[in-house]
């Protein structure tokens, strides 16, 4: 076996001197987050063995829920993001309406605090649609 351990390559990204540690800035670091809250926001909760919690629930499975289906998709977005994007705080979702009568997605707006990593925080704003297949766009 080749290479350094797990926890070695671990300490030596983790150490700020390292030539291996890569560091994101301002919009670099927004564009990391938009990558990972798109995966997030695309699993089904229970997917992961690791994390059954890691993810949302899928849109289909509220259908019965209505009208609260909407509340209970937003929560869901919400406890995810605080769970799992730490680089998120002050994390607020809110239900907004589609642009088109004919759209058939739910909308929200993630709007948080974006933590750089001198410690700054800078408010940053997201539209999100889930269509029918429960498929989370963020733009």
């Amino acid at each position: 076996m080749s290479g350094a351990s797990l926890l070695g390559r671990l300490k030596r990204l983790a150490d700020p001197t390292s030539a291996e540690r890569v560091v994101y800035r301002g919009d670099d670091l927004e564009q990391v987050v938009v990558e990972n809250l798109q995966r997030m926001l695309n699993t089904r909760q229970g997917s992961s063995l690791t994390c059954p919690d890691y993810g949302i629930v899928e849109l289909s499975e509220l259908l019965h829920d209505f009208p609260d289906a909407i509340g209970i998709m937003q929560r869901a977005i919400k406890n995810s993001i605080l769970q799992y994007e730490p680089r998120l705080k002050n994390v607020q979702v809110r239900s907004v309406e589609g642009e088109e009568p004919s759209d058939m997605s739910v909308h929200f707006e993630i709007s948080a605090q974006l933590v750089l990593p001198d410690g700054q925080r800078r408010p940053v704003r997201f539209s999100t649609a889930v269509d029918e297949s429960s498929n989370v766009k963020i733009g």
